[in-house]
């Protein structure tokens, strides 16, 4: 990675929504959510798993859900723009910005959700659909002190189990995981590949509106270009080491990817 960023990779980096005049939303609660996930399926040793930080600001009618640490360096990337506009050297290290792990986000309006995540150095965004809940169990546990439910559901031909607070009523959950009638607190699938588990729990307004929005296309579309790029990465770069891209086909092979 390059030491620097250019000014030219700052205003590329906030490619965003081009937002019309419109009233603005404001969450009611915000969940703090710890994602753990396996990056190699030939290496499930507890300790090897990648964790990340994950933020779902909401209200009844909208939400945001993205990686506290992606937003966090976006912010520095912001601030560097508006410093642009009156001096001509800019400059970010990258050893100083925040590491993150997750790039896409999730954003809710009303019933539509919408996916953006990046492949490459293109941003997509596709509209996905509610997920189908099986929610008659009788099985309970506490999380955070709120009595959950337990449901089920196939996401990805894998089940996953989730627990959720019907005393907070709000049809949310991290990630893609909407629909029941309570916040989502915990859920994993049936090997634990990707687990999800609230932290935390506060009231907070925090604007609700999308991070940024990429080229549209459909989810399937979306999944052919991210394993078209998976087979031969950075085509474009032609002094890419043979190398290195044979070790990153070889490591996306191990991947089990949450949207697949």
């Amino acid at each position: 990675m390059c030491k620097y960023f250019s000014i030219l990779s700052i205003f590329f980096f906030l490619l965003s929504f081009s937002q019309q005049k419109e009233e603005k939303k404001f969450s009611e609660l915000e969940v703090q959510y710890e994602y753990s996930f396996i990056r190699d399926t030939t290496d499930i040793n507890e300790s090897h798993r990648s964790k990340e930080i994950m933020i779902l600001d909401f209200n009844t009618n909208a939400s945001i859900y993205y990686s506290q640490q992606y937003m966090a360096a976006r912010k520095i990337f912001e601030q560097a723009a508006v410093a642009a506009q009156t001096s001509k050297n800019v400059e970010i290290r990258a050893a100083d910005l925040p590491k993150y792990k997750i790039s896409y986000s999730i954003f809710r309006d009303g019933e539509k959700i919408y996916y953006t995540g990046n492949i490459s150095r293109d941003l997509f965004t596709f509209e996905s659909t509610y997920l189908i809940w099986k929610t008659d169990y009788t099985d309970t546990k506490t999380i955070l002190g709120y009595p959950c439910r337990k449901a089920t559901t196939i996401f990805n031909k894998r089940i996953f189990t989730a627990w959720y607070a019907n005393d907070i009523p709000i049809s949310e959950g991290p990630y893609r995981f909407k629909g029941l009638t309570g916040l989502v607190l915990e859920i994993s699938d049936d090997k634990k590949y990707h687990s999800f588990r609230a932290i935390g729990i506060e009231k907070k307004q925090v604007e609700i509106k999308p991070i940024s929005k990429g080229i549209p296309v459909t989810r399937e579309q979306y999944i052919m270009k991210r394993e078209e790029f998976k087979s031969n990465p950075y085509p474009e770069r032609k002094n890419f080491p043979k190398e290195r891209r044979d070790q990153m086909i070889e490591a996306y092979k191990k991947e089990i990817p949450l949207e697949s």
